[in-house]
């Protein structure tokens, strides 16, 4: 079943674990955002879309079939339990609208997708590695395909920001940020004219960057 805030989330997560496109994204380590991903809970359906990610992630790892030994072989004694049971997180809130919320998270994507061409780096080989990698983490073949539409024709920064409702400037910036490190003159000049065009003011900027845990 096409879940929208769950491939938002899988994309997140590659971005944030230097995956989305070649040598984006190196200077974080590991995936998630400082503090286990909390700062970007404020930012509402990014939030909700990382929290869907991590839900289906673990779910789909506890369900996995455990490797079965040989006849004949030696039974290894299980490892005894850990002291704390990891506590898998919630699922995340139903939408009140469902049809707003999948709307909005496909608008936040293909605002990652957009900064991800910023610089042109996003190849062949790059579409294919993102989409092995969502295919890995138990994407379904509807929800693949929408991702590889999506990659194959980006929105212009033009289209993107003609198409952002007001209340969704923040998080729309966010997602772009979230999607590149900004290293490359292409990048930095992406970033600004986005903010331009969203009218978000240095200010606002400044607080988006400090949120998320990356430089200004």
């Amino acid at each position: 079943m096409f879940n929208a805030e769950r491939l938002l989330g899988q994309l997140l997560g590659q971005a944030m674990g230097g995956q989305l496109g070649g040598r984006k994204n190196k200077r974080r380590g590991g995936l998630g955002l400082p503090g286990g991903g909390r700062m970007a809970v404020g930012l509402g359906v990014l939030g909700v879309a990382m929290a869907a990610y991590e839900h289906y992630s673990q779910k789909s790892t506890a369900s996995a079939p455990q490797p079965v030994a040989a006849p004949g072989a030696a039974t290894a004694l299980p490892p005894p339990p850990p002291r704390a049971a990891a506590v898998p997180p919630p699922a995340p809130p139903a939408a009140a609208d469902p049809g707003l919320r999948t709307e909005q998270a496909m608008h936040l994507l293909r605002a990652m997708v957009t900064a991800a061409h910023a610089d042109g780096l996003l190849d062949a080989d790059e579409r294919a590695g993102i989409l092995d990698r969502a295919r890995a983490a138990g994407l379904d073949a509807q929800e693949l395909h929408m991702l590889d539409a999506e990659m194959r024709a980006p929105f212009t920064l033009e289209q993107l920001v003609v198409r952002t409702p007001a209340p969704l400037r923040a998080e729309t910036y966010a997602a772009a940020l979230l999607a590149i490190t900004a290293d490359t003159d292409e990048e930095r000049a992406f970033l600004d004219r986005l903010a331009n065009a969203l009218e978000l003011d240095p200010a606002a900027r400044r607080d988006l960057h400090a949120r998320l845990g990356l430089d200004a």
